[in-house]
């Protein structure tokens, strides 16, 4: 029984794990799993599998090493993260973020989002120790109204969208299938993708109206990719199927090698058949 109850819990926990963090490096990626497992938070190391290699193609935009972690730990975490960074002096005096402007480093604490909560922390610091304190209260609503810009979804470029889909559409048509199975993955990425914030609750990437065109071009590409498949059976239909040879009067004569039927043109012809 109590087997099958941890097997229930890990399941359980499975499930619910969220992206927190990429890494490039496998090593730093580790030694964060086990910073976090030192604190007593379960996560989950996994290594991406890009499609092409990496010297073909570059990095892309998905890390090779991600660390997740459960929704409801994520505030947990950053305030871990922050304490962390911030007991030492000498990390905050060596950070890169000294090298900006007060108004980068504004820009930072009001998009906390698209930074780490290592790199937000600092920026608050550097700006207090430069004289501009800025309340706990106002970072609160930075992040909440930054959080409620990323639910709200961003809005992609609708020519751009339909163009890229009658690329792989024409060139699925005219040339592979394949190429359709690029326009439906485009059409699931625009309809479907989802993003996580800074406090462990998923969303939609892409606003209503994009979503909308996403669904429309997934359907889309399905219907031209049955298309394609119905005109290619129709083709090789035609080339597999030979004219039928009925039966003939018994007064004509049909030629094996030109596969032609003549009438006799005579009485004797007939006789000698």
């Amino acid at each position: 029984m109590s087997d099958l109850l941890d097997d229930q819990h890990i399941r359980e926990m499975a499930g619910s794990f969220e992206f927190y963090r990429g890494f490039h490096s496998m090593a730093y990626a580790e030694e964060f799993a086990q910073f976090l497992q030192s604190k007593n938070i379960p996560c989950r190391l996994e290594k991406s599998r890009p499609l092409l290699d990496a010297a073909i193609v570059g990095h892309g935009l998905v890390p090779p090493a991600l660390v997740k972690i459960r929704s409801r730990d994520f505030k947990k975490v950053n305030q871990i993260l922050t304490e962390s960074a911030l007991k030492d002096p000498a990390y905050v005096e060596g950070h890169y973020l000294q090298q900006l402007d007060d108004r980068e480093l504004i820009g930072i604490v009001r998009k906390p989002n698209d930074w780490t909560v290592e790199d937000a922390a600092v920026a608050r610091q550097i700006l207090n120790d430069r004289g501009i304190p800025i309340p706990r209260e106002h970072v609160e609503n930075f992040n909440k109204k930054r959080n409620e810009e990323l639910h709200r979804g961003k809005k992609a470029n609708t020519g751009l969208m339909f163009f890229y889909f009658l690329c792989f559409a024409m060139a699925g048509l005219l040339f592979n299938p394949v190429f359709l199975a690029g326009g439906i993955i485009l059409g699931w990425y625009y309809w479907k993708d989802k993003g996580v914030d800074n406090q462990g609750q998923r969303f939609y990437t892409f606003a209503k109206q994009t979503r909308f065109y996403g669904n429309i071009i997934f359907y889309l590409g399905w219907l031209s990719l049955v298309l394609k498949l119905l005109i290619v059976f129709q083709v090789s239909g035609f080339r597999g199927v030979r004219t039928p040879r009925y039966d003939l009067p018994k007064r004509w004569h049909y030629d094996l090698t030109s596969e032609r039927c003549h009438k006799p043109k005579c009485f004797w012809a007939v006789h000698q058949m």
